[in-house]
């Protein structure tokens, strides 16, 4: 992981062990219906994450704040290197729909959430090439992801702290599926408007194209910021005191 992203996410896991917050709905394990109480008890948490819950090592995740991030040059359309800085990712409390598995025996939790629009705002700095075409520069970035949906699926295990039993994801993975990605780089080629429009309408007539070419790193980096903060969770709260006495 990014060295800025995991510093800035490790400063929220220095707490003490605790409940979950007051406001979390719990569903009791042995329901009939738990993954179906667990979807709606996610989804009502992940919409309440417009505001830090420290206690339990969760930041604020509208915006999610990412200090840093850096994509590497894809094998295809981008051979394209992107650093990213200060970071703001709008959407993320606003899933349209959550489903949240969760195997009880193996440990295995699946979580999809739909979102309308997904729109990260940062500071960039690009050099490389986009469908053979030269591309350099740095200003403002906006990408927009509209219907997309992200899978996540974690491997977790089973540990003991103190007398008392905890989870921690030890492996993940995200797939992400939009159904369209809008690209805006500003101040391409040093500010010259007519070369830098026309890149931006290639990279959006050719979306498809351009963000398979970086999807995997994408996702590695989205992946590793989910888990991370999952974990956070995990490891302040004991495993029973996650789910309905």
């Amino acid at each position: 992981m990014n060295s800025a992203i995991f510093g800035y996410l490790l400063l929220l896991s220095a707490c003490a062990c605790t409940k979950l917050p007051p406001t979390f709905k719990k569903c009791n394990r042995n329901q009939n219906d738990l993954n179906e109480c667990l979807s709606k008890a996610v989804k009502d948490a992940i919409e309440q994450l417009n505001r830090p819950f420290r206690d339990v090592g969760l930041p604020s995740m509208e915006p999610l704040e990412i200090p840093e991030l850096t994509v590497g040059a894809g094998t295809g359309a981008v051979g394209l290197v992107q650093h990213f800085k200060n970071m703001k990712v709008h959407g993320f409390t606003k899933p349209e729909t959550t489903k949240f598995e969760f195997d009880l025996g193996k440990k295995i939790a699946l979580l999809q959430c739909t979102f309308a629009e997904v729109k990260t705002v940062a500071e960039y700095d690009v050099n490389g090439k986009i469908l053979v075409l030269p591309v350099y520069g740095k200003g403002t970035s906006t990408i927009k992801m509209e219907n997309v949906t992200g899978t996540e699926t974690f491997i977790m295990e089973e540990y003991e702290k103190k007398g008392q039993k905890y989870l921690k994801v030890v492996e993940g993975k995200l797939v992400l599926t939009p159904g369209l990605v809008k690209f805006k780089l500003e101040n391409l080629f040093d500010g010259d408007k007519t070369l830098g429009d026309n890149i931006n309408s290639v990279m959006n007539e050719n979306w498809k194209e351009v963000f398979a070419d970086v999807k995997s790193s994408y996702e590695e980096a989205y992946s590793q910021i989910v888990e991370t903060i999952f974990n956070n969770l995990l490891a302040k709260v004991p495993y029973d005191e996650l789910f309905e006495k």
